[in-house]
């Protein structure tokens, strides 16, 4: 019983939250009546959406291409450091047949889970075009 009544109440957590107004957020809950799924019986979300901020002072993620892009130049590279040790290796620079063995087996699972998820992708788009609208 200790702990629970150490723990903040709600009122307080929306105190530290500056985007959030406890006073207005409470009236709003008790002038609507809630489902279990939080959403009210006129269909509409219960919960005040307050957004104080602008486009530009949001952080933008990057999209879905320019991550793929980040990963294929990734596996590229490793490709291209694995060429570049065997080539050593074979014109004798290095004679650490270790590295080039490892950098080429990097090179190699980097290439297959890239396969991967392209296949995966593929699959991915191909179910979204079966569904029906």
């Amino acid at each position: 019983m200790d702990a629970v009544s150490s723990l903040p109440s709600l009122n307080d957590l929306l105190r530290q939250n500056p985007n959030l107004n406890p006073q207005k957020f409470s009236n709003k809950i008790g002038s609507e009546q809630h489902s279990l799924s939080g959403i009210s019986q006129t269909g509409r979300i219960s919960a005040p959406i307050i957004d104080k901020t602008t486009p530009t002072d949001r952080v933008t993620a990057p999209g879905f291409s320019e991550m793929f892009e980040k990963f294929v130049r990734g596996v590229d590279h490793k490709k291209k450091v694995s060429a570049k040790e065997t080539q050593d290796l074979i014109l004798g620079k290095s004679d650490n047949i270790h590295e080039a063995v490892v950098k080429s087996e990097e090179s190699k699972v980097a290439f297959n889970l890239m396969i991967e998820v392209r296949n995966k992708l593929v699959d991915s788009y191909k179910e979204l075009m079966r569904m029906q609208v």
